[in-house]
């Protein structure tokens, strides 16, 4: 019988988004989730077909981390972030939007572009809404290349409160 890789989880509750959920494994962030149950989060770990423990002492240094972004005290997330899951394109183009910096917002084509796939805005697109680590790599950055708001992998509601949040008002 094969055993299942154990993640721990953690949460922290914010105001603007309810329960952050997260988890790591021993290579680093392995999953974030905001605006749902501890359940769902829980279903989606085993889909992701690892053991999910719960243990604050696993997860305190991202549980402090989030605290300190929400609360305005935090611009750049400096976690291990475990890739394994993650390939191709999609692990370049996320590679490249941890690189976007607090308060700023890129389009979907120069992510792209930034990813070394010029003309892949979709591709981009298609990464930033399957992204596992939102917020820490922050796909709320990316938007129209119109300016506009684009989608978010959880809902628009919250990528404007994330953007008003880091003060990057340009993309409202």
């Amino acid at each position: 019988m094969k055993t299942m890789t154990p993640v721990y989880y953690g949460h922290f509750r914010a105001a603007a988004f309810g329960d952050v959920w997260y988890a790591v494994s021993k290579r680093g962030l392995w999953r974030v989730d905001f605006g749902r149950t501890r359940e769902r989060f829980l279903k989606d770990l085993t889909a992701d077909g690892v053991d999910a423990i719960a243990d604050d002492r696993q997860t305190a240094k991202i549980g402090r981390a989030f605290k300190e972004y929400f609360a305005g005290r935090r611009q750049r997330f400096d976690l291990p972030i475990d890739w394994s899951r993650v390939d191709g394109f999609s692990r370049k183009a996320l590679q490249a939007c941890a690189r976007i910096p607090y308060g700023k917002t890129v389009s979907y084509g120069e992510l792209a572009e930034r990813a070394g796939s010029p003309g892949g805005a979709r591709a981009a697109g298609q990464a930033m809404s399957r992204n596992p680590f939102p917020i820490v790599v922050p796909c709320h950055r990316v938007v129209r290349s119109d300016g506009s708001i684009g989608g978010f992998s959880g809902q628009v509601h919250h990528k404007i409160a994330l953007l008003e949040l880091e003060g990057a008002r340009e993309a409202i």
